[in-house]
């Protein structure tokens, strides 16, 4: 016997309120200068969004995770849950009717939770949740991450957010969750499909699935949407296995890590379009839909199809001239005329398609057309949603100022070298000293301070030196070592002062791979390059030579 399909209640989307849409012509502007390319989160190569107004458009966020910012010490980083609200604040005008969807691990960056970070982490996931609500999201499907901190967490999590959760085979609080649910858009009626990581084998996902497009269809859903928190692989097979839906968005089943990813392309798989968002929010997927005559039977309005088609090609000719290379190194004469042969009809092809591809995007008719648009800083932030990121800063580090007051550091040896803070090596090395205070490095404490950040978890390791080692730092206990100062590079200086300067006792040239312990990709551009770098912390008396 088949399982049934839970069927709620049709769920009207009720217009955001003019005081929530309403933002500057000057933010919008700003909004607008931040969808263009980014290192570390280029975009595929797509032509610009149709200039008319869509009838419907879609927003897909993936695999969130946490992410209610971006974390690091580079201009205009991607990420933000308040610079998302401002952008889609700035993007209302140009689409009356809109829907934003979610797939993937949405409230917690780990699959468990650490003891110590349990509150931390669940106001975070708090504060997600209500940024949500403000921004309307409507349904969601989670990955293994949200269920965190157990199902009556995620079930108050769900409540704070407002959106349907649609997962089948999850259970939030003492109920399953619904696996479809319907929303009437303007005009138009969407059906939204939920799978994700609880379901089981892909049999089970396959049949989940197939009986959700058939509960949609019979509740009248004219454009049909499948959220699938799947691996990328698993998910497009799942897709090609059940047809019907007008859209696919994919998320992670389970993340982990603060890691970026690249850009996923968006792929034809039959009629239906499959996209992904980066993860952390660094973009929203756009897609717009433009039904003429009533006609929901969406063809490619942006060329995705011939781009497979050329990129596929391509990579054919890629290989058959390896395959030349090898041929002609073992000088078999019928083998290297065969493979010639081949390589020739398969650079025809990729000129034939690249010639075609050429030609503009199908306009006519009912189309869909897909963009991805950057979070960036520029795009400005929403108030409301910023003032409740700085309560939860807030809050966080009042509970942590208390909680983890007796977290001392590690106590060392009688012999063992200890912290003992920048102080110690001005007599012997003012110079040093002196350019050191002019970096960003001796601004790094601050920086959280001013924030409301010197006690939250998920910052002050790299902005004090000696952090959680011996005879170094923790969280509360930082006197006289915030900021990265000598012994983040050059090691615990005890000894070496107290011996008079002997260099025995000190890390001279330091192995730059320290430097990789915060000066990591998303923390700064993929590009970023160590070596150059160096000549912001090289000065008088500290590998440079004097100017005075």
């Amino acid at each position: 016997m088949r399982p049934s399909v839970m069927r709620p209640r049709l769920c009207r989307l009720r217009p955001r309120s003019p005081r929530f849409w309403a933002l500057s012509g000057a933010l919008a502007f700003l909004a607008a200068l931040g969808l263009g390319g980014a290192s570390g989160c280029r975009k595929p190569e797509l032509p610009p969004r149709a200039p008319e107004a869509p009838s419907l458009r879609l927003y897909v966020m993936s695999t969130v995770a946490g992410a209610m910012e971006p974390c690091g010490c580079r201009m205009d980083m991607l990420g933000g849950i308040d610079h998302a609200a401002a952008l889609l604040a700035a993007d209302a005008p140009s689409a009356a009717n809109r829907l934003l969807l979610a797939v993937g691990p949405l409230f917690f960056q780990e699959p468990q939770l650490d003891a110590e970070r349990r509150e931390q982490d669940l106001w975070k996931a708090q504060t997600i949740a209500a940024s949500l609500a403000e921004l309307r999201l409507a349904a969601w499907a989670p990955g293994q991450n949200d269920l965190a901190a157990g199902p009556a967490a995620l079930g108050e999590l769900v409540q704070q957010s407002g959106a349907r959760v649609l997962g089948a085979g999850t259970d939030i609080g003492s109920a399953r969750a619904a696996t479809t649910a319907v929303f009437e858009v303007g005009d138009y009626k969407v059906g939204v499909a939920g799978v994700g990581p609880g379901v089981g084998d892909t049999e089970a996902a396959t049949r989940a699935l197939t009986e959700a497009s058939a509960a949609l269809a019979a509740e009248g859903a004219e454009i049909r949407v499948a959220l699938l928190a799947a691996p990328r692989g698993e998910a497009l097979r799942l897709a090609e296995k059940v047809p019907g839906f007008d859209v696919v968005a994919l998320g992670k089943p389970v993340e982990s890590g603060d890691a970026n990813d690249a850009p996923f392309p968006p792929v034809l798989v039959g009629s239906t379009l499959v996209v992904q968002a980066p993860n952390h929010l660094q973009a929203l997927s756009y897609v717009d839909l433009f039904i003429r005559a009533d006609d929901f039977s969406f063809e490619d309005g942006v060329g995705i199809d011939a781009r497979e088609r050329r990129e596929s090609a391509a990579g054919r000719v890629h290989d058959l001239e390896a395959r030349l290379a090898r041929a002609r190194a073992s000088q078999v004469a019928a083998q290297i005329s065969s493979v010639e042969s081949e390589l020739a009809r398969a650079k025809a092809e990729l000129a034939t398609l690249e010639r075609s591809s050429a030609a503009p995007p199908k306009t006519d008719g009912s189309i869909f057309r897909y963009d991805d648009v950057l979070v960036r800083e520029s795009a400005g932030a929403a108030p409301d949603v910023a003032k409740r990121m700085t309560e939860y800063y807030r809050k966080v580090n009042d509970h942590n100022r208390v909680a983890l007051a007796d977290r001392l550091p590690e106590a060392v040896g009688m012999n063992e070298p200890r912290y003992v803070g920048f102080m110690a090596c001005t007599t012997c090395h003012s110079p040093a000293v002196r350019f050191w205070k002019g970096t960003q490095h001796a601004q790094a404490y601050g920086s959280l301070s001013r924030d409301f950040k010197e006690f939250n978890l998920d910052c002050v390791g790299c902005h004090v030196t000696g952090y959680e080692r011996r005879g170094g730092s923790t969280v509360t206990h930082v006197g006289g070592l915030e900021n990265v100062q000598c012994e983040s590079c050059h090691g615990p200086g005890s000894r070496h002062a107290e011996s008079g300067g002997d260099t025995a006792f000190i890390t001279l040239r330091p192995d730059q791979s320290v430097c990789r312990g915060c000066h990591h990709a998303p923390h700064v551009a993929d590009d970023w390059d160590l070596l150059a770098s160096w000549s912001h912390i090289i000065g008088e008396g500290h590998g440079a030579d004097s100017k005075n």
